[in-house]
């Protein structure tokens, strides 16, 4: 998982707007089913964890479509109990956020899209209390 997390990062990184762009779609998915599993656990707040999920969608939806994509394997087991555990994917949102904040100074749909991922990650960070 961390291998395919810092794949994203690198992305994310990159100075090829297209790649960010790929990356900032892989990460929004990935943060749309981190919180679809989360949802309905005891610890969870399942209306954060459904806003996190619909921002991120929101936010995927004003990306063009990735020219490549490799989604990012999860399973729920992986995802790690506590208020800590949802840390790693609340920051790749977070992280998501500045790329495509940074993409966005003269394009409006980036811009909305940044915001998306802005609230998806305060969402995501709040679902168990962090």
């Amino acid at each position: 998982m961390n291998t395919s997390m810092n794949a994203l990062d690198e992305d994310l990184a990159s100075r090829n707007p297209s790649t960010v762009l790929a990356g900032a779609w892989d990460a929004l998915d990935l943060g749309a089913r981190v919180a679809d599993a989360i949802t309905w656990e005891e610890t969870s707040d399942e209306l954060l964890a459904l806003t996190a999920a619909q921002e991120c969608s929101a936010a995927r939806a004003l990306l063009p479509l990735p020219g490549t994509g490799r989604p990012v394997p999860l399973k729920a087991s992986e995802i790690q109990a506590g208020p800590g555990g949802l840390a790693p994917y609340a920051g790749l949102l977070e992280r998501t956020y500045r790329a495509l904040a940074g993409l966005a100074e003269q394009d409006v749909q980036l811009s909305e899209a940044a915001e998306h991922t802005a609230a998806a990650a305060r969402s995501l960070a709040a679902v168990r209390g962090q």
